[in-house]
């Protein structure tokens, strides 16, 4: 846990995370965008009568992201939300919200095609195996959830 100054308001200001894509061609920064965000600091913020707080604040944790050959980074981590990434951009294309934070997601592809995503969220008794069912999926039209893969 980063150090504090008041509450949970870290010592330096956001974004406090970000994902980053390098093009491994050349080897610069294709993008970097803050990545995610905490609902509770962000209501600390605004209490205290903080103007101007950013879009994301971006969100410290351990995220693990799988990329699909639709061109969608899906990425996980310490805030409440299941994040889907256009690859070529870093625009945030879809939110799942989860109850805590994400595992590493892992996607599978069965014999007729249709692709699944699945993510493990929360804690304890709290832990849940999340499957997104991803039928024709594009940054432009954003992951479809089916919600009879949803366990």
């Amino acid at each position: 846990m980063p150090p504090n100054f008041r509450g949970s308001i870290p010592f330096f200001k956001p974004p406090y995370a970000r994902v980053v894509a390098i093009d491994l061609n050349n080897g610069t920064i294709a993008w970097k965008v803050p990545f995610g965000d905490l609902p509770a600091l962000r209501d600390e913020l605004t209490t205290l009568g903080v103007q101007n707080i950013p879009e994301k604040l971006g969100v410290q944790g351990p995220p693990g992201a799988v990329v699909t050959k639709g061109g969608l980074v899906f990425i996980g981590g310490g805030d409440t939300a299941f994040h889907a990434l256009d690859k070529a951009t870093g625009k945030d294309v879809w939110t799942a919200p989860t109850k805590e934070t994400t595992g590493t997601p892992m996607t599978y592809q069965t014999r007729s095609g249709r692709q699944f995503v699945l993510v493990c969220t929360g804690r304890s008794t709290q832990a849940t195996l999340v499957a997104f069912a991803l039928p024709s999926c594009t940054p432009a039209t954003g992951p479809k959830i089916d919600r009879s893969a949803r366990h």
